[in-house]
C-alpha cells in the first residue's frame, strides 16, 4: 500500500505522509470488531454458539485489540491507542476517534464549540466506520447466521490483513527531511497526486520564510473539502484558460508570479489566496449556501454536464462577488438559460471558449460584462422559449434536469411550512406519464390517439420524477395502477397526480402549459 513518511518524536512516530491509509486501515479493523461485538444470539448458528462466541472474544477481538491498542501499565493495564491524532488547536478528533474506535456512538460527541468543517470532519469516522460494517456483514453474514464456515473465512481476511498487508515506512530525523523524501519519491517514478505535490511545496514554502508550524498550516486548508479536484478548479479559474501542465504545475507558476507585499509575504498572500478558494470551493461542493435560490440553480448547474467548466466559472464567480447574494442570483439567472440553450439548442455544443472570456472578466472585476457575455440574445431567448413549448426531451438525462429544475422553482417560491420536501436528485429518476411503449388494453391505448401519444409523449407535460424502485415498479402499467405508485411519493408534483380519478389528453396539454409557463417565468425568458 505505498509507502508512509514518519518523523521519529522519542517512543512515538509522527505521520507525515499516510495519515488517510493509516485511518482507513484503522477503521476496517474497527469495523470487523463493532461487526462481531453487535451479533445477536440468533445470528449465530445455535449448535455452534458456544465456540463461535469463545473464537470471537479470545481470538479475533484480541487480535484486532492488538492491531488497534497498546497494553500499558498505570496501575493498572490499560488499553492506549496506536493511531493517536495530535490536538494543537480547535476540535478534539481524536476523542472522536476514540468513540469510533470503541464502537461508540457519535451522539455521544459534544459538538458544542466544533464549527461545520469540524462536524463534517468528525461524521467521516462513523460514516465510513458504518459503510465499513455493511460491506463487511453482505460479505460474510449476508443475511444468514454465522456458522462455522463463515468464521473460518473471517478469520482468513483477518489473517490476509496481517500477513499480506504491506506498508513502507520511511522514517526521518525531521520534517524537512520528510518532505524533500516526497521529491525523491517523485523522481524515482512513484507518482505522487498533485495533491501531495502541493502539500509538499507548500510546507517548504511555509517554512522557508520562517512561518511557525508549517505542518499545522496544512492541516487547515486540509480541513476543507480539498478535493483532488480543486487544485485543477483553482488554475483554470485563475488563468481563464484550460491546463497546459499539471494542475500542480500550473498553480506553482501562479505562486512563482507573486511578488512580496508591503506588509505580507508572497506566501502569506499564496496562502490566503488559496484558503479564499478552498473555502468557495467547499461550499460549492457542500451546496452550502444559506439562499435557497442559490442552492437550487447551482444545483442545476453542476448536474448539466461539463462540471469542470461550470465549477471553473462558479468559484470564479465567488471569489469576484465575495458572497453577494443579490450579485450571484443576477449571475446565476442568466448563466442557466446560457447553459440550458447549450444543452437544447440547435448547435448542442458547450461554448467553452465563452466560459473562459467570462472568467477572464470576472477576474477583472468587470461584472457587468461578464453577465452579458453569458447573456442570451432576443432570438436565442425566443428559441429557447420555443423549444420548452414544443419539442420532444429524448434524451432522459436532460428530461430529468428540466423537470428538477421545476420541481426546484416551485420549492423556492412555495410558502414556509412546518415540513419541507426536498429532491434528492441522484436518487430521483425520469418517468414518462404516458409509457413510452404503452400495454395494449392500457388506458393509454383506449384513451390516447397515436397522434396524441406521439405528440406529447416526450413533451414536459408527460413527465415527471420518481425513485428508481418506485419506476420500476410503474412501469407500463395503466394509470389506475400507477397512481398507486404516485400516492407513495412525498413529491409535490408527482403524488397530485395520484389525487386524479383519471388523467385525458386535455390534463396532459394543460399540465405542459403549466410546467412550460412556469419554467419560462422563473428563468426569465
Amino acid at each position: 500500500m505505498g509507502v508512509m513518511v514518519l518523523i521519529e518524536k522519542g517512543h512515538d512516530l509522527e505521520v507525515v505522509d499516510g495519515q488517510q491509509r493509516l485511518t482507513t486501515l484503522t477503521l476496517l479493523f474497527v469495523a470487523i470488531k463493532c461487526m462481531l461485538e453487535n451479533l445477536k444470539d440468533e445470528q449465530i448458528k445455535e449448535e455452534e454458539k458456544e465456540d463461535i462466541r469463545h473464537y470471537i472474544e479470545e481470538g479475533a477481538k484480541r487480535k484486532l485489540d492488538n492491531f488497534l491498542f497498546n497494553e500499558i501499565w498505570d496501575g493498572a493495564f490499560i488499553q492506549k491507542k496506536k493511531v493517536r491524532i495530535e490536538l494543537t488547536e480547535g476540535f478534539d478528533y481524536d476523542n472522536a476517534l476514540k468513540v469510533a474506535m470503541e464502537c461508540g456512538d457519535i451522539g455521544t460527541i459534544n459538538f458544542k464549540e466544533a464549527s461545520a468543517e469540524q462536524k463534517r470532519a468528525v461524521n467521516r469516522f462513523f460514516d465510513n466506520r458504518k459503510y465499513l460494517v455493511e460491506r463487511l456483514k453482505e460479505y460474510f453474514l449476508n443475511g444468514e447466521v454465522f456458522a462455522q464456515k463463515k468464521v473460518i473465512r473471517l478469520n482468513e481476511f483477518i489473517k490476509f490483513l496481517e500477513q499480506k498487508v504491506v506498508i513502507v515506512r520511511i522514517i526521518c530525523p525531521d520534517l524537512k527531511v520528510a518532505y524533500k523524501i516526497f521529491e525523491v519519491l517523485n523522481n524515482r517514478g512513484l507518482q505522487l497526486s498533485n495533491k501531495d505535490l502541493f502539500r509538499n511545496f507548500i510546507i517548504q514554502e511555509l517554512d522557508k520564510y520562517g512561518v511557525a508550524n508549517p505542518a499545522q498550516k496544512w492541516l487547515q486548508l486540509d480541513e476543507y473539502e480539498f478535493s483532488a479536484e480543486f487544485l485543477g478548479r483553482y488554475a483554470e479559474s485563475k488563468n481563464a484558460r484550460t491546463q497546459r501542465y499539471s494542475a500542480f504545475n500550473e498553480v506553482k507558476e501562479i505562486y512563482d508570479s507573486l511578488q512580496d507585499g508591503i506588509s505580507q509575504s508572497k506566501i502569506d498572500i499564496f496562502y490566503n489566496d488559496i484558503e479564499k478558494n478552498l473555502a468557495h470551493y467547499s461550499d460549492l461542493e457542500l451546496l452550502n449556501f444559506d439562499n435557497l435560490e442559490i442552492t437550487h440553480r447551482i444545483s442545476f448547474l453542476q448536474n448539466s454536464g461539463n462540471s469542470r467548466y461550470i465549477n471553473n466559472i462558479l468559484l470564479a464567480l465567488l471569489r469576484e462577488t465575495n458572497k453577494d447574494e443579490a450579485k450571484i442570483i443576477e449571475f446565476l439567472s442568466q448563466f442557466e438559460c446560457f447553459v440550458l440553450y447549450q444543452l437544447l439548442g440547435s448547435s448542442k455544443r458547450f461554448q467553452i471558449k465563452t466560459i473562459f472570456d467570462t472568467i477572464a472578466l470576472l477576474n477583472k472585476g468587470n461584472f457587468k460584462k461578464a453577465v452579458q457575455k453569458i447573456t442570451l440574445d432576443t432570438k436565442e431567448r425566443d428559441d429557447l422559449k420555443s423549444i420548452l413549448k414544443n419539442n420532444d426531451i429524448i434524451d432522459h438525462k436532460w428530461a430529468k434536469l428540466i423537470v428538477a429544475r421545476y420541481v426546484w422553482a416551485k420549492e423556492i417560491n412555495a410558502p414556509e411550512d412546518v415540513i419541507n420536501v426536498e429532491l434528492h436528485y441522484a436518487k430521483a429518476t425520469l418517468e414518462h406519464i404516458i409509457p413510452q411503449k404503452p400495454n395494449d388494453r392500457t388506458n393509454w391505448k383506449i384513451d390516447f390517439s397515436d397522434a396524441f401519444r406521439e405528440e406529447y409523449t416526450y413533451k414536459l407535460g408527460n413527465m415527471t420524477l420518481l425513485t428508481r424502485s418506485m419506476n420500476s415498479k410503474a412501469k407500463n402499467h395503466d394509470f389506475a395502477q400507477k397512481k398507486q405508485i404516485y400516492e407513495k411519493t412525498k413529491l409535490p408534483m408527482t403524488y397530485e397526480l395520484s389525487q386524479k380519478n383519471d388523467i385525458d389528453e386535455t390534463y396532459i396539454k394543460e399540465r405542459h402549459a403549466q410546467i412550460t409557463d412556469y419554467l419560462i417565468r422563473n428563468l426569465g425568458l
